[in-house]
Order: structure tokens, then C-alpha cells, then sequence
């Protein structure tokens, strides 16, 4: 079909004048860019890209090369043996899918968690947040060849990485939450590398700040690419970052409140249009109110003193701080009784809005644990935020949408 220039006798775009329909470009799932620009995405996800020209006419994104069965897996044993599992839905922000899993859990069980163990879940997801938008951050400025943004960011993930592992005593991997509270309390190398990782994190922030969102080539460069309308998020089931970028004040932390969220202090960042400037705005202002989070956890956590950090309840274990627990899997230690019923408990993950449903028939197995994940929704999402994009909007606008392939495969 003839383009614009039919009317001059001349061809429009450079595929009409070479005679093809399309160009068919495929990137991924081995492209280098991908691994330079997503390590969450690189290696088992890919884009087939229809263009005109430069501009994307069509994507298609293939996902399911790192698929593991993660549902059907988690339903074989009992509820303690799916955490090494959830915790793999993400890098660092696979704590937070610990929590959310525990949450669901420890509602059908009806497990009172203790104050600490509350106030450490809350100053743990804060930290893994932080860790992954510095992450997405840093994504963002490879994409776009801003190089001394990119070494900002990099520097404020490692610190927010580090207090991490100083809080969970590993990586991120480390099985930290526990069916009824958390494994270990705050280790003296936690407060004592404080002072020094906070400055780093608030420093790498301004200097990301600066070079990016200050710099009128950066700021030319994302505004106006790949909007997302209130109305698209919601017929894609867009949440979190993405959807407060297009002007909808929407967090679980305020408007459904899990843990203690409703009694700290925090704003909720908006954007207005939904490009990719706005959604760089919202995730370093996110980054921001995470550190305020943490900076209240902290507070209130010193204020307890030592205590419980596991539940008491009826097959649930308990430990005081500096102790770890019993591992479940030991012969003779009591699993945690779940009589049948349901369960759905949503939160604030880094990628947006994560939950778990969980249904138990009494018998002490899960009946089905069905996983909420919102990097599966996004994905389905970017073909309608790229069409009539250029090719070269596809890596930082990936980058901002932080796709996680263990969320899109599981």
C-alpha cells in the first residue's frame, strides 16, 4: 500500500521504496542489547519488531523460554517448600514475593505476626525496592548512552544491594521471610554500615537526578515516547510505577494497606501523561519515599527493643533475636496447620502489584497457589505503548517498564 508520497508519484518511507511491505527485525532472546540493558530479560525473552522505516508498526513479545512449571511445583509439597521458589520471582524483589506469598498464607492460617517481624518486612521490601529502580535506573541510562547516570545509578544499587544483605544475612535468595515472621533480626553490621551506605544511596540519587532529568537532551529524548492513558493501563491491567506515571494515584501501601504501611509517613509520586519521562520521574521520586520508609523503620525497630520475631501460634515457630529458626524441613519440627478455605493477598511490588491466591482443603497440602505477577501484564502491554514508536524508543522504554522474566515465565 502506497504511503504519503503516492500523491507526489514519489515513495514515502524507504520500504516502499525498496519494495517490501515490512521489515521484520527480531531482538532478542540472546541480543546483546538485552543483556547489557535487562539482565531480568535478557536470554529468555525476545521481541519481534514490524517496522515502517524506523517506526515500530507492530511488536510481538515472545516470552516462556525460562519457564519452570513455578505453580505446579509449589502445589507438591507443603506451604514452607514453595518460599526457595517464590523468592526466584525476582532478584531483590524477590523478597517482596516472600512477603506477599507469607501474607496469603498466614491469613488463611490465621497467624498474628509480631511487631518486629512487621516493622523488618516493611524496612525489607523498602530496601529491595529501592535496589530494583536504582537497577532500572541504571538500565535506562545504558539505553540511552548516559554513561555517568549510569555509574550513579550503579553505585546507589550496590549500597541499597548491601544493606540488603546485611538485613537478610545473604542475598537475595536467602529464604529470609518465614511462614509466621522472619528468620533474623537487624545484625550489628547493619547499623553500623547505616551512615555510610544512606549517603551513598542520597548522593548516587542528586547526581542521578542531575544528569538525567536536569539535562534537556535526556528530557527531549523520553518525553512524548511510549504514553500510557489511564484508560490503557486499565484494559492491560498496568499497575504500579506505570500507573501512577499515567495519573492514577493508585498504591496498595495507602489504599489497601498490608503490614504497617498506613501508620508511616510517605507520599505516592503521579505522573500525567505516561511517557517514559514521566515514568522516570515517578521511580526516582519512589526511590526517594523508600528511603523515607526505611529511615521510619528503623526508628520505630530500635524503639521495641529485642523481641519475638516469629509468631506463637499453634504449629508455628518461635525465636528471639539473634537466633534462627528451626528449618521446616527438619523431622519433628511442626508445620504450620492451614485449615481449608482461601486466601488473596495483593502488594506493592518494585514491577507494580503482586499477589498470591492460595487454597487450602485442610488435608495439609496446597490445594492451588496462583501467582499474580504484573511483569506478565506489562509485557502484553508494550506492543500498544511502542506502535508508531521509533526502533531505537524500544530498549529504554523496556528498561522503565522493568520487565522480570521469571515474573512473565514462572
Amino acid at each position: 500500500m502506497m504511503g504519503l508520497g503516492a500523491e507526489t508519484g514519489r515513495p514515502a518511507t524507504l520500504s516502499e521504496a525498496l519494495g517490501f511491505s515490512e521489515t521484520v527485525v527480531e531482538v532478542g532472546p540472546a541480543h546483546p542489547a538485552l543483556r547489557q540493558v535487562m539482565a531480568g530479560v535478557g536470554g529468555t525473552t525476545s521481541f519481534l519488531v514490524s517496522l515502517d522505516d524506523e517506526r515500530i508498526r507492530d511488536l510481538e513479545v515472545e516470552i516462556g523460554l525460562g519457564h519452570r512449571g513455578f505453580e505446579r511445583r509449589v502445589e507438591c509439597g507443603v506451604w514452607e517448600d514453595a518460599l526457595p521458589y517464590v523468592s526466584r520471582l525476582g532478584h531483590a524483589g524477590g523478597v517482596v514475593a516472600e512477603v506477599a506469598y507469607c501474607l496469603a498464607v498466614e491469613q488463611l492460617a490465621g497467624i498474628d505476626l509480631p511487631d518486629r517481624a512487621i516493622w523488618l518486612r516493611m524496612l525489607v521490601c523498602e530496601l529491595a525496592r529501592a535496589t530494583e529502580h536504582f537497577g532500572r535506573l541504571a538500565a535506562l541510562a545504558t539505553a540511552i548512552g548516559l554513561t555517568a547516570a549510569e555509574a550513579a545509578a550503579r553505585e546507589g544499587e550496590l549500597a541499597a544491594a548491601r544493606l540488603l544483605a546485611f538485613a537478610t544475612g545473604g542475598g537475595p535468595l536467602e529464604g529470609w521471610s518465614r511462614l509466621g515472621g522472619v528468620a533474623r533480626a537487624l545484625p550489628p553490621a547493619f547499623d553500623s554500615g547505616w551512615p555510610g551506605e544512606w549517603r551513598v544511596l542520597l548522593d548516587g540519587l542528586a547526581r542521578y537526578e542531575r544528569l538525567s532529568v536536569r539535562n534537556p537532551t535526556c528530557v527531549e529524548r523520553l518525553r512524548d515516547v511510549a504514553p500510557l492513558s489511564p484508560e490503557t493501563c486499565f484494559a492491560w491491567s498496568v499497575t504500579g510505577p506505570s500507573l501512577r506515571a499515567a495519573g492514577v494515584e493508585r498504591d496498595l501501601r495507602r489504599d489497601d494497606p498490608y503490614l504497617r504501611y498506613a501508620s508511616l509517613d510517605f507520599e505516592i509520586p503521579i505522573g500525567s501523561t505516561g511517557d517514559d519521562l514521566d515514568r522516570l520521574l515517578v521511580v526516582i521520586e519512589e526511590i526517594r519515599q523508600s528511603l523515607r520508609i526505611v529511615d521510619q523503620c528503623r526508628s520505630l525497630l530500635a524503639s521495641l527493643g529485642p523481641g519475638v520475631l516469629e509468631a506463637g501460634a499453634p504449629g508455628a515457630r518461635a525465636a528471639v533475636d539473634g537466633a534462627r529458626g528451626a528449618d521446616p524441613g527438619e523431622p519433628g519440627v511442626p508445620k504450620i496447620e492451614v485449615p481449608a478455605g482461601e486466601a488473596w493477598v495483593a502488594v506493592e511490588a518494585p514491577t507494580g502489584e503482586l499477589g498470591f491466591h492460595v487454597v487450602s482443603d485442610g488435608e495439609g497440602l496446597p490445594r492451588r497457589i496462583r501467582c499474580r505477577a504484573p511483569s506478565f501484564f506489562h509485557a502484553q502491554a508494550l506492543p500498544v505503548l511502542l506502535r508508531g514508536a521509533a526502533l531505537d524508543d524500544l530498549l529504554p522504554t523496556v528498561a522503565l517498564l522493568h520487565l522480570v522474566a521469571a515474573e512473565c515465565d514462572r
